[in-house]
């Protein structure tokens, strides 16, 4: 038999009320977590190159990347046109953290 803790109930004294009876368990659902937080599930770096901040940042959003930009040094005399990504690290088709660190450098 396990213990069910009844969230919300407190005895007179302000101490958690623990229900150890069948009912109570059997009442209770089953309430599952993931032992890893959403931002450190794995996806895979989409790549990013020729597009701009505004457009780059939604789609990343929408691969569940809830991490931080790292603005690199802007580069002269790429193929790409001012402020598009003209590098990124991680590199794409990398599997990264959700929560992941990503450096862009932009054209200038």
């Amino acid at each position: 038999m396990s213990t069910v803790f009844v969230v919300g109930a407190c005895s007179s004294a302000g101490q958690p009320v623990v229900a150890t009876d069948s009912t109570a368990t059997a009442a209770a659902p089953a309430i599952t977590r993931s032992t890893q937080a959403r931002s450190r599930e794995a996806l895979v770096m989409p790549d990013l190159r020729g597009m701009y901040w505004s457009d780059a940042e939604p789609a990343l959003r929408t691969v569940g990347w809830t991490g931080v930009l790292d603005k690199g040094p802007s580069l002269p005399n790429t193929r790409y046109a001012r402020n598009q990504i003209a590098v990124q690290n991680p590199a794409p088709g990398q599997v990264i953290a959700g929560d992941a660190v990503i450096t862009l450098q932009f054209a200038a």
